[in-house]
C-alpha cells in the first residue's frame, strides 16, 4: 500500500473517531474492527469485492459531503433534480405513496408521511410502521446489534469492511406484526458532490404476517460525474410476511456502484426484488442474496438491465433453499447497447428437500461493440430438489425488425419496441402499480438510449 493510501486512512480515522462517538460501545466497536480490517485488506492487496472491475475505494472520500439544509418538501427540488428522482421510480407529487425520505449527500434532507397514509395506516395502526434514520434507530433499539452485519458479515470483502467502518446516513424500516403497508415507501439517495462516497445503510424489519413495498431510487445530479455509490442492505421478512424490493441506479459515466443486499425469509413468507439499472456507470457489481430459512419460503429476484455508453455491469443473484418446501425464481435479463459489458450471474443453492427453483439469464446486443456474458450455477445435496436453468445471448432477428418496419415503424422505433418487450417480464405478485411505474421508467430510458 503507498503513502497516499496510508495517509487517507490516518486522516480517515482522525474524522470517524470523533464521529463515532455518539454510538453506543457495540457500534463503536464494530466500526472500528471494520476499520482494522479493511487496513488488512488494503495491505494485501485485495480487490474491492469478489466480483465486478476492482477500483482504488480511497479514491473516493465519505467525509467531503456537503452539508444540505432540510426541505419542506420534492417541490423545492430542481427541475433536474425532480426530472433525476423521476427516473429512479420517484414520486414527486407522493401521490400513492405511504411516505418519502430523501437523502442527500450524507444529510436526511426530507422525511414525511403522505396525507393518505395519515387516514389510512396510521389511523389504525399509529405506531404500525416506523420509518427513522439507521443512526438514530442503533440509539433508540438496542436489540439491533443482534442483527447488524448478520446477513454480510463486516469482513465478507475489502468493500464491506470499508462500507461497515466509514458508513454514513441510511434508513431503518420497521413494519410490526399484521400491518399491510398498502403503498409503497420511497427512499431516495442523491450524490450531490464530486469524488464522494456516499455509503448508507438500510435496515428492514417486517414482522410476521405484515407486507411492506419498498422503492429506492439511487441517482446523481447531472453536474456531478464521478464518485461511489454503495449501500448495505439487510432485510428480514417474518412469518407470512411479504416484502417488495425495487432498487433503481440512475448514476454518471464515472460512477462506480456497489450495493449489497441480502434478505432472510422465514416460514411461508414471500420476498420479492427488482434490481434496474437503466444509466450510465464507470461499473456497477451487485450479488443480491437470499436465504430462503422458513418451510415453505419463497422468492423472486429479477434484475433487468441497460447497459449504455462504456458500462461495466457485473450483477447476478443467489438464493439458498435452507428448508423444506422453499421456493424461487431468478430472472436476469439484459440489453446491451454502444460498448458497455454485462455479466449476468445466477445461483441457486439447495440444503432441503422439496425445493424448486429455476434460473434465467438472457441478454440482447443492439451494438456490435457489446458484450455479453451469462454464468449460471446450480448446486443441490437433495435428489428431491428440482432446480432448473435457462441461458441465451443474442442479437435481434432480422424479421422481426422487418415485420414492424413494414407496419410503418422506423428502424429505432422497431428496436426500442423489441428491447422494451425483452425487458419486460411478468413476476407473480408484482404489484400493478409498481409494475406500470418501473414499465415507464425502462421505456422512457430505451427511447434516449435508441
Amino acid at each position: 500500500m503507498d503513502e497516499r493510501k496510508r495517509e487517507v486512512i490516518r486522516e480517515l480515522g482522525n474524522v470517524y473517531e470523533e464521529y463515532d462517538k455518539k454510538f453506543p460501545a457495540w457500534l463503536k466497536k464494530s466500526r472500528s474492527l471494520a476499520r482494522e480490517i479493511y487496513l488488512d485488506y488494503e495491505e494485501r492487496g485485495f480487490p474491492a469485492c469478489r466480483f465486478g472491475v476492482d477500483f482504488d475505494l480511497l479514491a473516493y472520500r465519505p467525509d467531503i459531503g456537503k452539508e444540505h439544509p432540510p426541505r419542506r418538501s420534492l417541490d423545492e427540488l430542481s427541475e433536474d433534480m425532480k426530472r433525476r428522482a423521476e427516473s429512479a421510480g420517484q414520486s414527486i407529487s407522493e401521490h400513492d405513496r405511504t411516505g418519502t425520505r430523501l437523502q442527500e449527500d450524507a444529510t436526511t434532507t426530507y422525511l414525511s408521511v403522505t396525507s393518505k397514509a395519515k387516514q389510512t395506516l396510521f389511523s389504525r395502526y399509529p405506531d404500525g410502521l416506523i420509518v427513522e434514520d439507521i443512526e438514530d434507530a442503533v440509539l433508540g433499539y438496542s436489540w439491533i446489534e443482534k442483527l447488524w452485519s448478520h446477513i454480510y458479515p463486516i469482513n465478507l470483502d475489502k468493500y464491506t469492511a470499508y462500507n461497515a467502518g466509514y458508513s454514513r446516513g441510511g434508513v431503518f424500516v420497521w413494519v410490526k406484526q399484521g400491518v399491510k403497508v398498502e403503498l409503497p415507501l420511497q427512499i431516495c439517495f442523491f450524490v450531490e458532490t464530486q469524488m464522494y462516497a456516499q455509503l448508507p445503510r438500510i435496515l428492514v424489519i417486517a414482522e410476521p404476517h405484515s407486507r411492506l413495498h419498498l422503492i429506492s431510487g439511487c441517482l446523481t445530479q447531472s453536474g456531478c460525474n464521478a464518485g461511489l455509490h454503495g449501500c448495505i442492505t439487510e432485510i428480514y421478512v417474518g412469518e407470512g410476511a411479504e416484502v417488495t424490493y425495487s432498487m433503481i441506479h440512475n448514476f454518471g459515466p464515472e460512477f462506480h456502484v456497489r450495493p449489497k443486499i441480502g434478505a432472510i425469509v422465514e416460514k411461508d413468507a414471500t420476498y420479492i426484488e427488482n434490481l434496474i439499472i437503466i444509466g450510465p456507470c464507470k461499473s456497477d457489481q451487485a450479488y443480491p442474496t437470499a436465504v430462503l430459512r422458513g418451510e415453505g419460503a419463497k422468492a423472486v429476484i429479477r434484475c433487468i438491465i441497460l447497459g449504455v455508453e462504456q458500462s461495466s455491469i457485473d450483477v447476478g443473484s443467489a438464493i439458498i433453499f435452507s428448508n423444506e418446501g422453499t421456493r424461487a425464481e431468478l430472472i436476469s435479463r439484459a440489453v446491451a447497447t454502444d460498448e458497455s459489458k454485462i455479466k449476468m450471474r445466477g445461483n441457486l443453492k439447495s440444503y432441503a428437500k422439496r425445493t424448486k427453483g429455476h434460473l434465467e439469464c438472457r441478454g440482447l446486443l443492439l451494438s456490435p461493440l457489446a458484450q455479453a456474458w451469462a454464468y449460471p450455477q446450480l448446486r443441490s445435496i437433495s435428489p428431491e430438489a428440482d432446480l432448473t436453468h435457462e441461458a441465451a445471448i443474442g442479437k435481434i432477428a432480422d424479421e422481426e425488425l422487418y415485420y414492424l418496419m413494414s407496419r410503418g415503424l422506423t428502424e429505432n422505433e422497431a428496436t426500442s419496441m423489441i428491447a422494451r418487450g425483452f425487458l419486460d417480464v411478468e413476476t407473480p405478485g408484482f404489484p400493478p402499480l409498481l409494475r406500470h411505474e418501473i414499465d415507464k421508467v425502462i421505456s422512457t430510458s430505451l427511447k434516449r438510449v435508441l
